[in-house]
């Protein structure tokens, strides 16, 4: 048969739903006698771009492109993977830059959207949370409790916040981040407005307290993790942006608290914080499921790739038609070998096959996580980092909770004690950039998780010194280191959780982390209310917290050094 009326036969059939099966079976039988053609196929360096070659060029292109406009499922993208054997010529081919199918990560693009929604999150959580010690004064005048009473309002949100973690995972698996950090926002908002009526405290512990910690607990958790899963060889420096939030909360929201309280009051400052808190919810609707990224981006990508390409009329209407209209073609591979000819290469898809890949797997819907580990406490290092983190937040909360009150204790004014804890809040802010970005280097990265270490000794001391103090000056100033030290201990959190277990447990080992943290949430506040209660003043409380960062550091280090042992014996033998 003259090779030149191939392609114009392959345009005029048409058929019926049968000719459709028909096709598909020639396809699949074609792919797996490939492997014999090869030895028969000849794949010439260079060939001559006639009329047969460019018209079979766009059957390809064509056929690949009404699978997925109609088809819709990946399964058939993986069919195209198979017929795209024929294009890889020995000597003409690029090599195909595929991602790692462990974390096909985009690493920036729309990742950098997410992370803005994620530091937005971090500021409005960080910032009302930040502010615990001039709402703990607030809570303190109107309801005239004791120390380790009031606090309980305070430590209550940020231990549910954290303690509740796991929950937060298996609906996160369950659902989607997008959709569990605008219910997060809604319930927060709704905490505020219900705290501005309290009538006592008991009443708080619910209102601002439980309600509060639930709308916390599903913006803040989803929010870091979903960062990590978009980033892999900048995730440090991705997380630490996202976690700046909070210090930049921590800046801004203490001063402003404290003027909308005087200038509204109690009633009026509450419903103004629900509004804001509502915004969480707008963040959140940035977050886009990673799964459903790289499906778009798939999509995309081919359909760019088809307009891109120079597609005669006939052919145009073939694939505006559709297989709805029962315009089908064969695809006769073995007249293509006949003719020798080399099919394009899809070079700009190719790079996401592998993405495309990882999801495909499970039936095209997102990835399916088991809701809780428990068996991950059974590494020694996660393990002692559970226990490091438990112990250094029974004195972190407390520290942000009492600085204000150990300042005005000091003859410090309250709007002046804001700004103390505003100090704290930049320097935590920048530094969550910058250590992101230090730790991400290169020939730092292998030591990351004992830099970490030493940090929270480093915190230890700080927190040791705060009762020798009693200036403005001196507590902005010690303040600011504690902001430095705070900042690099929060933002790489998730980070030295990667490094232990790898990304592919972030969800459920990151939701046990802050389960732990969470404890030392619920048991700090109160614990050091309590010895100001017995002893009528705050310095004990931080002798006590500095103790207890002091041991938590100690843990993880004791870990880091049998893991040490551990790896050079194996080495050895």
């Amino acid at each position: 048969m003259d090779a030149s009326k191939e392609p114009q036969d392959y345009r005029h059939r048409s058929g019926t739903q049968d000719q459709e099966t028909e096709y598909s079976s020639l396809i699949n039988e074609d792919i797996n006698t490939q492997k014999m053609k090869d030895s028969i196929i000849e794949c010439p360096s260079e060939i001559n771009e006639d009329k047969t070659t460019l018209e079979m060029k766009e059957c390809v292109n064509i056929i690949d492109h009404c699978l997925l406009e109609n088809g819709g499922v990946q399964g058939r993208i993986e069919d195209r993977k198979a017929i795209g054997t024929m294009e890889e010529s020995k000597e003409s081919d690029k090599p195909v830059v595929e991602m790692e199918e462990e974390n096909p990560a985009p690493d920036g693009g729309f990742g950098w959207i997410i992370v803005l929604g994620s530091l937005l999150v971090h500021l409005f959580i960080g910032g009302i949370e930040r502010s615990a010690g001039i709402i703990y004064l607030k809570f303190e005048d109107k309801f005239q409790k004791s120390a380790a009473a009031t606090a309980w309002a305070t430590s209550l949100p940020a231990g549910l916040r954290l303690s509740l973690g796991p929950l937060c995972s298996i609906l996160c698996n369950r659902f989607s981040h997008r959709s569990v950090v605008i219910t997060g926002g809604i319930i927060l908002c709704i905490s505020m407005i219900i705290t501005a009526v309290s009538p006592s405290l008991s009443f708080t512990y619910f209102s601002f307290g439980v309600l509060g910690g639930i709308g916390r607990l599903l913006a803040y958790s989803p929010a870091v993790v979903i960062v990590g899963e978009y980033f892999n060889k900048r995730r440090g420096l991705a997380v630490g942006i996202a976690t700046s939030g909070v210090g930049f909360g921590s800046f801004l929201f203490p001063t402003i608290i404290e003027t909308l309280f005087n200038f509204y009051g109690f009633f009026g400052a509450f419903l103004i914080l629900g509004a804001v808190m509502l915004n969480i919810s707008v963040c959140g609707c940035l977050f886009r499921p990673l799964w459903l990224h790289i499906k778009m981006m798939v999509h995309d990508t081919r359909g760019k790739n088809i307009k891109e390409s120079d597609v005669g009329p006939e052919t145009t209407a073939l694939c505006e038609d559709g297989w709805d209209k029962q315009s089908s073609a064969k695809l006769d591979q073995k007249q293509v070998a006949k003719q020798n000819v080399v099919l394009a290469p899809q070079t700009k898809v190719s790079k996401f096959r592998k993405m495309s890949s990882f999801f495909s797997s499970n039936n095209d819907s997102k990835p399916k996580n088991k809701v809780l580990e428990l068996s991950l406490m059974k590494d020694l290092r996660f393990a002692s980092f559970c226990i490091a983190i438990l112990l250094f937040t029974i004195s972190f909360q407390s520290a942000f909770v009492f600085i204000p009150a150990y300042a005005k204790s000091k003859g410090i004014s309250e709007i002046e004690a804001s700004y103390i804890v505003s100090v704290a809040g930049f320097f935590d802010g920048t530094s969550r950039i910058v250590s992101g970005f230090l730790l991400d280097l290169k020939s730092v990265k292998k030591y990351r998780l004992y830099i970490y270490n030493a940090v929270l000794f480093l915190v230890g001391f700080v927190s040791l010194v705060v009762p020798q103090l009693d200036t403005f000056v001196e507590l902005s100033v010690l303040c600011g280191v504690y902001g430095l030290l705070v900042g690099t201990y929060i933002c790489q959190k998730s980070v030295i959780i990667v490094d232990i277990l790898g990304v592919k447990k972030l969800v459920n080992s990151f939701g046990l982390l802050i389960c732990f943290q969470g404890i030392g949430m619920f048991l700090g506040p109160p614990i050091a209310g309590f010895m100001k209660d017995v002893n009528g003043h705050y310095d004990i409380g931080f002798y006590f917290g500095g103790a207890s960062m002091f041991l938590g550091a100690l843990v993880l280090a004791l870990a880091n050094i049998i893991h040490y042992l551990r790896l050079k014996k194996r080495l050895s033998t």
